[in-house]
């Protein structure tokens, strides 16, 4: 409970939460190869809930600001 999320955390979180279905949208990332989560961070970007902390990059191992996960549900909410 007092560890921060990263930014792969909290889309594996709104995946498996939102129960939603991964899709395979290509790589819009460069940086996310190394994630286990890479999967459920291209399901976000193609469902339109980010674009990433700069147009290539996702960012995946940095800690997710209040900010980015307002953002991050109320763009995945509007999908329910």
């Amino acid at each position: 409970p007092t560890e921060n999320v990263t930014r792969e955390q909290m889309a594996a979180f709104l995946v498996r939460a939102l129960n939603l279905t991964v899709q395979d949208s290509g790589d819009p990332f460069s940086d996310d190869s190394a994630s286990i989560f890479e999967s459920e961070i291209e399901t976000l970007h193609h469902l339109g809930i980010t674009a990433g902390c700069t147009r290539t990059s996702f960012c995946p191992t940095e800690n997710v600001t209040r900010e980015q996960m307002a953002a991050f549900l109320v763009r995945a909410l509007t999908l329910l």
